[in-house]
């Protein structure tokens, strides 16, 4: 046992000894390899957090465009008058003309608005359609999106069997959509007829006014209108009428403008021997006049 034990603390001293002998051993150049090398992995680690943190900002999309101006508000007043003509001559005797007028007053409670149409086709000397239309319409406001409204519109079509036209209409107007990109306006109201007949009899009916009317500007330069109007008759609940009209107008100089215009008309009951449905396609050129304050706020 002791023959053992003298060997293993022999085994153990010689281990330390050559322990010693290798830190003794150890070159200078190595501590100084080894000093580089932590110097080099933390400039290496700097330079890989400087890139993670550059790497989103660099990622992110470019800033979108910057959105359009909005239309300018309408004036406080405006007005227009179009006039339109075709003729021909030689094989075909033909003339055709047209004319047109519109103003608006744009207050802060109250706003007037008017219009006048004339149509009047002729071949070879014979009339062959003529209509003329007038409107005139009040309206007060209650609220934001209430108001009052009254109008009066007068027609005379003979070749739809009306000699003459008139509706009384009185009741609500709704400004239902208020934006520099589109504007809805609405019309309830209940209203009076009278109307006079080629061949009788005539008509004196109460009857109601249901309309919408759209604007959708197209910058400074022009717009574009959608009105749909529905007449039913309270008496007679057959005799109802429709009308869809929509209109575009382009600025071409300052105060001269080109319109485009299409007009529906439906009558469920016509006068007999008359048709129900009445076209009416206006190409017009166009002077107008505004104001330059901007009408107020509603």
């Amino acid at each position: 046992m002791s023959g053992r034990s003298s060997q293993l603390d022999m085994s153990v001293a010689l281990g330390r000894r050559l322990s010693a002998a290798a830190r003794c051993d150890r070159k200078p150049w190595a501590y100084s390899l080894q000093t580089a090398g932590s110097m080099t992995s933390s400039r290496t680690i700097s330079l890989l957090a400087f890139c993670l943190c550059a790497l989103p900002a660099s990622a992110q999309p470019p800033a979108p465009p910057a959105a359009p101006p909005p239309p300018p508000p309408p004036p406080l007043w405006d007005a227009q008058v179009g006039a339109s003509f075709v003729g021909t001559t030689g094989n075909s005797d033909t003339a055709s003309t047209g004319a047109d007028f519109s103003a608006h007053r744009r207050g802060l409670i109250w706003q007037i608005e008017s219009t006048a149409t004339a149509v009047r086709s002729r071949t070879d000397d014979e009339v062959t359609a003529e209509r003329y239309l007038g409107a005139v319409r009040v309206q007060r406001s209650l609220t934001p999106i209430i108001g009052l409204s009254a109008g009066e519109k007068l027609e005379r079509d003979q070749f739809s069997g009306i000699d003459f036209r008139s509706i009384l209409d009185g009741g609500l107007s709704w400004a239902l959509v208020k934006r520099p990109q589109w504007t809805l306006d609405g019309t309830t109201g209940i209203a009076w007829l009278h109307e006079s007949r080629v061949t009788p009899p005539n008509l004196d009916d109460p009857v109601g006014n249901f309309q919408l009317l759209s604007r959708i500007p197209f910058g400074t330069a022009g717009d574009t209108t959608q009105r749909f109007t529905y007449y039913p008759d309270f008496r007679t609940t057959s005799a109802y009428r429709t009308e869809f009209e929509i209109t575009a107008q382009a600025a071409i100089a300052a105060h001269l403008a080109l319109k485009l215009g299409y007009l529906l008309r439906y009558s469920n009951d016509p006068v007999p021997g008359f048709e129900k449905t009445d076209n009416t396609t206006t190409a017009s050129v166009v002077l107008r006049w505004k104001a330059d304050t901007p009408a107020p706020p509603r």
